[in-house]
């Protein structure tokens, strides 16, 4: 009998622990939106993104897989209403990239890239309507 009780605890206390271990792992930033026409595309090391409308956050997660490569972003975003940020995060914390307000357009480069790590793309988006993104690492 007592045996019984120990494995269960066990067993409990194990699934705890691998269900703490999923939650937690997630990445360090999390999309939240709502969005219609949304057509996302990804590839390795560049990421494109176009909409009818969005509001919220979406992020991306690239790489430039170059180990011990420098570079730069280049990067292309145009919106017809309400505004957009661009953001990257390499090292942990969070740069701007752009501001793109309501008939505006910017195609620049800009940030630092090495190769080897990951880069986060943030696109925080307020009431935005027909947009396109379009990010990658160069080198």
């Amino acid at each position: 009998m007592r045996r019984e009780g120990n494995m269960k605890r066990f067993i409990s206390i194990l699934i705890v622990i691998i269900l703490l271990g999923t939650f937690c792992s997630c990445g360090k930033y999390v999309s939240s939106y709502k969005a219609l026409g949304l057509v996302r595309t990804q590839t390795s090391h560049s990421c494109e993104a176009s909409f009818y409308s969005l509001d919220g956050h979406l992020v991306f997660k690239i790489r430039k897989s170059d180990v011990g490569s420098e570079g730069d972003i280049s990067y292309s975003v145009d919106v017809d209403k309400g505004e957009v940020y661009l953001y990257y995060d390499i090292y942990g914390s969070k740069e701007e990239l752009a501001h793109v307000k309501a008939g505006e357009s910017v195609t620049d480069r800009g940030g630092y890239v090495e190769g080897g790590h990951d880069v986060y793309i943030i696109i925080e988006a307020s009431k935005g309507s027909k947009g396109k993104l379009s990010v990658e690492l160069d080198g």
